[in-house]
């Protein structure tokens, strides 16, 4: 069985030989070697796959502006809505005056 390419931070070749010093048979050793190797391989694979879902800093910037632009419609509506709750208001203190 080939060693295959372990993943930072863990030495596959070195644990296999480890075990096959400790009485391990050649192919049980590379095989309990492999496994967390591959294992840590595919999430660091995963987390970078992951990353290309990120918002990049010109998408918080786009987003940014679509917030400030809702954020003055809301405002003008808002005032638009006190303005005629204020007209309403002085059209029924005259017809009560």
């Amino acid at each position: 069985m080939a060693m295959t390419a372990s993943a930072p931070g863990f030495d596959a070749l070195a644990t296999a030989r480890k075990l096959k010093a400790a009485g391990v048979a050649d192919a049980h050793a590379e095989a309990i070697a492999e496994a967390p190797a591959e294992a840590v391989a595919a999430a660091v694979c995963t987390a970078r796959a992951d990353r290309s879902e990120l918002a990049t800093k010109a998408d918080l910037v786009g987003l940014e502006a679509r917030f400030y632009r809702a954020l003055l419609v809301l405002g003008a509506a808002l005032a638009g809505f006190t303005v005629a709750v204020a007209g309403v208001a002085i059209g029924v203190m005259q017809a009560l005056g």
